[in-house]
């Protein structure tokens, strides 16, 4: 590590315990100032997006970070993360599915997180098979047994919507 990026690292950490202790203007300065220094250095992205994310809320600008944190990294493994929960949680499903698209070509990020990113976006669409398809890959690349339970919760309830659907509708036709 350089002097120089030493000092961004420095600012950043500022930045974080301004934040802890509640004074979110103060470490949005910082954060800035260290842009101001480094415009492309994609950790002060993405504690910036966190920051709008978390803090001083501005969802436009918290996407905004996290994105040009992609950019000057792309494969900035948490940013994928925050990024992705944003943008379920403010049901913006298409960003979820380009995002998921770039985040599966890369190597170091977890597949089984982009199957199960892809899978919640299907259910909530009401697309079940779609569903199931994509949580039974994540099912296969994971590796954690924690995340297999999960996932195979998820089976479980996107089959019984589904037959629960096809229930509903074989009642409409008859």
């Amino acid at each position: 590590m350089d002097i120089y990026e030493e000092y961004i690292e420095n600012v950043i950490q500022l930045a974080e315990d301004a934040m802890y202790d509640g004074r979110y203007e103060e470490a949005k300065r910082l954060y800035e100032n260290g842009l101001m220094e480094e415009p492309g250095y994609p950790k002060l992205h993405a504690k910036l997006g966190d920051m709008y994310h978390y803090h001083h809320i501005n969802l436009a600008l918290a996407e905004r970070h996290y994105q040009l944190a992609l950019r000057f990294k792309p494969d900035y493994k948490e940013v994928y993360e925050e990024l992705a929960m944003l943008y379920l949680d403010h049901k913006k499903y298409e960003g979820i599915k380009m995002l998921m698209k770039k985040a599966i070509k890369v190597d170091s990020i977890d597949k089984a997180f982009v199957h199960e990113e892809i899978g919640m976006v299907e259910e909530a669409l009401g697309n079940y098979k779609e569903a199931i398809q994509h949580y039974r890959k994540g099912l296969f690349a994971s590796f954690d047994n924690d995340n297999v339970d999960e996932l195979k919760k998820h089976i479980k309830r996107n089959k019984y919507k589904r037959i629960k659907n096809r229930w509903k509708l074989w009642q409409r036709e008859n």
